[in-house]
């Protein structure tokens, strides 16, 4: 019987250690109204040193246009975005991908 309520319990605690671990993917709807187009957009989380790969690849999100963007892997939620204009502008930022939907950049 002492076997079995190890297995009992740890039955119970095994779906509370895996969402501590799992990672999730959350998508983004990035607006741009900054009045210029945007060329590249990084984002990693803030506990990272390195950004991770371009979210727009080839694509340019136009001003006044939307594009989604898919984050991959995400296990913390605070995300720092640098972002790369087609002026030369570069813009830091930061946004919490677990609780936004959206991101509008703007001037």
């Amino acid at each position: 019987m002492p076997a079995f309520r190890s297995l009992a319990l740890a039955a119970m605690l095994l779906p509370l250690l895996g969402t501590a671990t799992l990672a999730e993917t959350e998508t983004l709807r990035v607006r741009n109204r900054s009045g210029v187009d945007l060329v590249r957009m990084f984002a990693s989380p803030v506990t990272d040193e390195y950004w991770r790969d371009d979210l727009l690849g080839e694509y340019v999100v136009p001003s006044g246009r939307n594009a989604d963007v898919t984050i991959r892997n995400v296990t913390e939620c605070l995300y720092d975005l640098l972002m790369l204009f087609s002026d030369g502008a570069v813009v830091p930022d930061r946004v919490d991908v677990c609780a936004s939907e959206s991101y509008t950049v703007e001037p």
